[in-house]
């Protein structure tokens, strides 16, 4: 059964797919995420630092400050270090913030540690109640996109971490003065008191100690006026955080100083603006625009001296995101959208910049993720938001929308045609369509812009692809191999272990050995995973442990059994990459009764099974006890055969894979030079011993996704034997049908053969249960009825029976 969760990451997917451009996507980070195109759907898997300075055509459509540095790229602005340090901050932290701006550090657990040692110190018992491990409420604020501002009311993570970095100094005044014990513990207990100042009913601060010493007396001034301001008493918090800013003994002085502004963003929540969802006016009124100016009076009265005060450069970037926001806090969305733009036309002050890029993006977030709106779209006055919206493919409510995404090919190519800027010409490259012949007049522009894109631009990568993908999709493959194969020597990839790998994905198609193809298809995982996919880990052990969906493409439609098996003793794969391998070529021919090249399979996965428990025997239940069984069968032995493959299937100890390699991802191109397919796919899996499939052959085999001849031809290298093998074999896993289907049929057999075989009603309870994980279709309903049907008539006391009530359509 589908999740609410999982529907709504598919949801988001399907968004991120159709503001996708159409360039290709190819998996080059070892099986992961798509990286490495102009327009992609997910975060480049280099550093984010290597973006920021070298991003050589890696793209997101997903965040849109990825989106805005590559405009600013392709306009010619250059990134001084101030400008790379601030971006890389910011697309670093981005996807945590985007996500609701949660406070996910151990800022919380550090303190209560902390706290927890200082107790000890002090010779204190820690005070008991569930303030003792609970989080203060509302410690991790959410973004709120209408207001754009967090709510509710409390704390962040800075605060705890300011209190942990002072609770360690006022502990060091214990070492040397033994007196000093009492007032600590007097600092420690205000301070859990100011934590908790947002509970509904907050405690009043105990009062000074007496003859309490200076260091506690500025201490507890600052902590009186934090609990104003968490307890919402907002005048009285200025008024303190405005004393202390100018009492210049006070080594609080200048957090006060920026304190007033976070005060100040508390009393301007903003308006009560009407949901992105629905119509909302364009212009403001006069009393908005009066109360903005008035506000913005104020920002800068604070703001622009705690960015001249060097003692606070460490707070300069929150100082220039809380001043962002609250110059445009009582305006409405479009006028909002457009004041950003027009900051963001050029780089300018840096950490002002990644502030509108955060704003921007929230903009951009709820308009395009969650709602539909009238202010962001291709239609708007800004060229900015003219392209985010083409490239992203946010056209607007009010507008006649075309399932075809045609808008965005006119638009993109009459934007080229007017200003001839690199911009669009990247966005005209990507969305239209390649034309079927050579003489085409916008084709060959198209071709002459990208070629002329100088050699060191950061676009000259991106633009090379797209011209590698044109020529590719017009069967000019000699063509598309000698261009493709110039870019690995390209210095904006030098440093990109992904940009490489990319290549190979793009040189994969037209390899011309088998001994070429291997050296394209096995390549080093990169780490992908947050902080935006990082680097090559350096201490890691470099063997391939994962596929790229092109190799993946290439071994289920192109890739006779005897290549599989060649591939799979090559020493670059990982022992688990070679396991899966090798089970995925014993369930494709034992399906296609290919029992001869079954048993190879199964040889050569039991001796990786023997080198690696050599040094480390194996506990546990055989995982592959069948395969190992299975040498033990003639070739000839049709039913054994069979009876082994349903007695995997059901088996609670081994794992049965699909007769084809599952993609790595969702929604991505299969390989970067082919047209793009949906992958049908299903990741749901029951829970069991068999792999899923919805199709044996890992493609859609009818309907307008379906794969086309060219995705089964094969490459001039494979020998005719194996050619005309591999064509026999294609023909028979096309008339499998999918697991759940299957799996009951064969079932049904064996209770014909045999009806008193105990693995007949384990089998039909496995396979009835199958279905309700199986992908949509009819038929697997009306098998999962037969086979339920059959379970109940035949073996109604059996245990199987018992636990199999209900028969499944496909979900």
């Amino acid at each position: 059964m589908t999740s609410p969760m999982r529907t709504l990451r598919a949801g988001l997917r399907l968004l991120a797919l159709a503001a996708s451009l159409g360039a290709a996507a190819a998996h080059a980070s070892g099986g992961g995420d798509p990286v490495d195109l102009f327009f992609d759907n997910t975060r480049p898997d280099q550093p984010v630092r290597e973006f920021v300075e070298r991003p050589a055509g890696y793209y997101t459509d997903y965040l849109v400050p990825y989106q805005v540095l590559w405009y600013w790229r392709l306009r010619g602005q250059a990134f001084s270090p101030d400008a790379v340090r601030a971006f890389s901050d910011l697309l670093e932290k981005l996807p945590r913030e985007d996500s609701g701006m949660e406070d996910t550090d151990t800022a919380w657990t550090d303190w209560q540690q902390a706290r927890a040692d200082a107790y000890a110190k002090l010779g204190q018992p820690l005070p008991e109640g569930s303030k003792a491990t609970t989080p203060p409420s509302g410690r991790t604020p959410q973004w709120n996109a209408n207001t754009l501002q967090a709510s509710p009311h409390c704390l962040y993570g800075d605060a705890f971490r300011n209190a942990t970095k002072t609770l360690a100094e006022r502990l060091a005044r214990t070492n040397s003065d033994k007196t000093a014990g009492a007032f600590v513990l007097h600092w420690l207990q205000a301070q859990e008191v100011v934590f908790y100042a947002c509970d509904k009913e907050p405690a009043a601060l105990p009062e000074l100690p007496p003859r309490a010493p200076a260091w506690l007396q500025a201490d507890h001034a600052y902590q009186q006026a934090a609990w104003r301001f968490y307890t919402g008493d907002l005048d009285g918090a200025d008024t303190a955080f405005t004393e202390i800013a100018a009492d210049k003994a006070s080594p609080w002085r200048d957090l006060a100083a920026y304190m007033r502004l976070r005060v100040l963003a508390r009393q301007n929540p903003g308006n009560d603006v009407a949901p992105p969802d629905r119509e909302s006016p364009d212009k403001e009124s006069p009393e908005a625009l009066e109360q903005q100016a008035e506000l913005t009076k104020a920002v800068d009265a604070i703001a622009l001296p705690l960015l001249k005060n060097p003692r606070l450069k460490a707070l300069h970037p929150s100082v220039h995101r809380l001043a962002e926001a609250l110059r445009i806090r009582y305006l409405t969305p479009a006028t909002r959208v457009q004041r950003l733009a027009d900051g963001l036309k050029t780089i300018g002050t840096p950490d002002a910049a990644a502030a509108r890029l955060l704003l921007l993006n929230h903009e951009f977030r709820a308009c395009g993720f969650f709602f539909d709106c009238t202010y962001i779209g291709p239609t708007q006055p800004s060229d900015l938001v003219q392209w985010l919206s083409t490239v992203r493919g946010f056209k607007g409510r009010g507008s006649d929308r075309d399932p075809s995404e045609k808008w965005r090919e006119t638009r993109s190519w009459s934007r080229y045609q007017r200003t001839h800027e690199l911009t669009w010409l990247m966005a005209a490259a990507s969305l239209v369509p390649v034309a079927g012949t050579a003489d085409d007049k916008r084709e060959a522009e198209l071709k002459a812009a990208l070629a002329a894109v100088p050699e060191d631009h950061p676009a000259r990568f991106a633009a090379t692809q797209l011209r590698a993908q044109r020529l590719f999709a017009q069967g000019r493959f000699k063509e598309a191999r000698e261009l493709v194969a110039g870019a690995l020597d390209s210095p904006l990839i030098a440093r990109s272990p992904s940009g490489q790998t990319f290549v190979k994905a793009l040189l994969l198609p037209t390899a011309s050995s088998e001994e070429e193809w291997r050296r394209l298809a096995i390549r080093p995982v990169i780490a992908r995973r947050d902080h935006e996919a990082q680097e090559a880990k350096p201490n890691a052990v470099p063997l391939a442990s994962a596929f790229d969906d092109d190799v993946v493409r290439f071994l289920n439609t192109r890739a006779p059994l005897a290549m599989w098996l060649r591939l799979a003793v090559d020493p670059a794969l990982s022992p688990a990459l070679r396991d899966t391998l090798l089970e995925t070529a014993w369930t494709r021919a034992v399906l296609v009764e290919d029992y001869a090249t079954a048993h190879r399979a199964a040889e050569l996965r039991i001796a990786s099974t023997q080198t690696a428990t050599q040094n480390a025997p194996a506990k546990g239940a055989d995982a592959i006890a069948g395969i190992r069984r299975s040498l033990t069968l003639a070739t000839t032995d049709t039913a054994a055969w069979h009876r082994l493959l349903l007695e995997r299937m059901a088996s609670a100890t081994e794992t049965l894979q699909p007769p084809h390699w599952p993609d790595a991802g969702w929604y991505v191109r299969p390989t970067p030079l082919a047209p793009w397919v949906v992958s049908n796919y299903d990741s749901n899996a029951a829970v069991g011993s068999y792999g899923k499939w919805c199709t044996s052959l890992g493609v859609p085999t009818s309907g307008p996704k379906a794969a086309s001849p060219a995705d089964f031809e094969m490459p001039a290298f494979v020998p005719q034997e194996e050619r005309t093998r591999q064509a026999a074999l294609v023909a028979k896993l096309r008339t499998i049908p999918q697991d759940s289907i299957y799996f009951t049929q064969e079932s049904l057999a064996l209770m014909q053969r045999d009806r008193a075989d105990p693995l007949v009603p384990q089998a039909l309870s496995v396979a009835v249960k199958m279905a309700r994980y199986t992908c949509q279709d009819k038929a697997v309903g009306d098998w999962s009825r037969k086979g339920l049907q059959a379970l109940h008539a035949n073996y109604p006391k059996s245990t199987w029976a018992a636990s199999t009530p209900y028969w499944f359509g496909g979900r």
